[in-house]
């Protein structure tokens, strides 16, 4: 008797268990991007889940940067953006949705999240439903990969600080070249 509940339990389980997805790329942790470019596809647009993710994406310490942002950011700043693909499709009995990133240097996809859920694509509610689905699997990423990252820095032994220089040496940096210019993100609406 014990092991039929047993199975009529994990039976439940299993049916209960989402449809979620959740990948890495060997090495992928979010703790190493603070930007995003966000490039939905035309249904996400449609349905506005594109701005909706940018809304969402930023409370988590990833500031949205558009593609002409983009090319103003340092080097150093570029290495440390990622791209966002925000995805939905559909039909009256089954919503698909999808975030793929990738490191926006590269081009090389290094995290994917998503669900296929029972619902109607066209009902603006289902669609929400899923959405924060999605959403909640990726600030849960985004809020272990950090977590981690702090707890290997602050286990880390700090290194003894190095004796004070009798001299310092002047900079060498040309303040002048790209690398090192200031800028200041603003948004470019012209087109």
């Amino acid at each position: 008797m014990k092991s039929v509940f047993l199975f009529v339990v994990t039976a439940f389980l299993f049916a209960c268990a989402g449809n979620e997805t959740v990948v890495y790329s060997n090495g992928f942790s979010f703790s190493k991007y603070e930007y995003v470019v966000i490039e939905g596809d035309d249904n996400s647009a449609a349905y506005g889940l594109d701005v909706a993710f940018g809304n969402i994406i930023s409370d988590y310490h990833l500031a949205v940067v558009g593609s002409k942002e983009y090319d103003n950011l340092q080097y150093a700043q570029k290495k440390r953006v990622l791209g966002a693909r925000v995805s939905v499709n559909g039909d009256s009995d089954r919503i698909v949705m999808g975030v793929a990133f990738q490191d926006y240097i590269t081009g090389r996809t290094v995290a994917s999240m998503g669900s296929s859920e029972k619902g109607d694509v066209f009902d603006k509610g289902d669609r929400e439903e899923v959405f924060q689905l999605v959403m909640r699997s990726v600030t849960t990423a985004i809020n272990a990969d950090r977590e981690q990252a702090l707890a290997t820095s602050s286990s880390a032994v700090a290194a003894p600080a190095p004796a004070p220089a009798e001299e310092v040496q002047p900079s060498t940096v040309n303040d002048q070249e790209p690398e090192y210019k200031p800028y200041t993100l603003t948004p470019d609406f012209s087109e």
